[in-house]
């Protein structure tokens, strides 16, 4: 019988079985016997307890896109401001709230829900045994979808301002409800100040190599900045700059730990994307500074919940302890899929 301390390291261990003829060897895991060594995942596993925060396991969570879920009256006008979005070409569209959604409808199409409008909906959402939200983007940004980042530190008027997510947040709590924030790392919006494509203010990355934020950005021999999937309005930040990694997760009053602290207290963050962050324009060092992020939620927030946005298989950042959960697409989507259209999808 063999042992082994399991008090110390990784939270996952992994193992396998070799064994040894006179003349041959075979590997056992549990896909059973192999000529050749497993790889890491194939292997068999041994897990310490989970030391996420407990408060999650039991949680109704209910995703809120705020544009399109309650619209609050009355209203302020700066609510209902147009401007000019550079990304579509075009001033933002304001649809009454009971018109049709169609298919023209993209990222410049308001209907005006907002944050106050979710407050008066949470005796609804109660009701239907809801106990948690997760909120899509809040932060200033031109879009709807709010993925483009204008302002960390600030909400979208449209949605009321930080204001009314004080009041979401004292709303909630008086009902013993749980609120995360959506966390958009791995780029921000070309029209944030750090970046400032259409020259709004003084000193962006941009059109500055002098810039405060150059070394936020990381941009090709032709100057143009490497973005996030060929969008050219989300500019991929690079975590190689120690002042943004400051800014965004290491630094006393960074990001992550701002929106934690009093008079916020939110109980967590879902990371965009956060397989895609790091450092170069790519993912560099990525468990690194995933890792960094977590850390510094929970040294603010001991029981904050970190859950991770991926789009394949997330054990790697799970296994190595550095999310409490992730977006689980692959594990649910796809297994959805072979059941409705009774077909095998195993190697798809």
């Amino acid at each position: 019988m063999a042992g082994g301390d399991l008090s110390s390291g990784q939270p996952r261990r992994r193992y396998s079985f070799k064994l040894l003829w006179h003349d041959r060897q075979r590997w056992f895991t549990p896909q059973g016997f192999s000529r050749m060594p497993p790889a890491r995942l194939e292997q068999f596993a041994v897990d310490v307890p989970d030391i996420g925060p407990q408060w999650a396991a039991d949680q109704i969570f209910y995703q809120i896109f705020p544009d399109r879920f309650a619209r609050s009256l009355p209203r302020e006008a700066e609510q209902d401001h147009v401007y000019y979005h550079h990304a579509a070409g075009q001033e933002i569209i304001l649809r009454d709230w009971d018109e049709p959604v169609t298919a023209q409808a993209g990222g410049s199409t308001f209907y005006g829900g907002d944050l106050d409008g979710i407050s008066e909906k949470l005796p609804y959402l109660k009701k239907l045994g809801v106990t948690a939200l997760y909120l899509n983007p809040v932060f200033k940004a031109p879009s709807v979808h709010k993925y483009d980042t204008e302002d960390y530190r600030h909400v979208d008027p449209q949605f009321g301002g930080d204001g009314a997510l004080l009041r979401l947040r004292h709303n909630m709590q008086q009902l013993g409800m749980r609120l995360v924030l959506d966390g958009v790392f791995n780029h921000s919006g070309d029209s944030h100040a750090w970046f400032d494509r259409h020259n709004r203010g003084t000193g962006g990355a941009c059109h500055n190599p002098e810039s405060p934020w150059c070394d936020w950005y990381s941009f090709s021999d032709d100057g143009t900045a490497l973005d996030w999937l060929g969008y050219a309005s989300l500019p991929k930040l690079d975590y190689q700059s120690e002042s943004l990694v400051n800014e965004i997760y290491r630094g006393e009053d960074s990001i992550v730990r701002h929106w934690l602290k009093a008079p916020w207290n939110m109980d967590g963050w879902r990371l965009d994307v956060v397989h895609m962050l790091g450092e170069a324009g790519g993912a560099r060092n990525n468990l690194q500074h995933v890792a960094g992020i977590t850390e510094a939620a929970k040294e603010t927030q001991p029981e904050a919940y970190i859950v991770g946005e991926h789009f394949g298989d997330a054990r790697q950042w799970l296994q190595a302890d550095v999310e409490d959960a992730a977006m689980n697409y692959r594990g649910f989507t796809f297994p959805l899929w072979g059941f409705l259209a009774n077909t095998d999808i195993s190697y798809w």
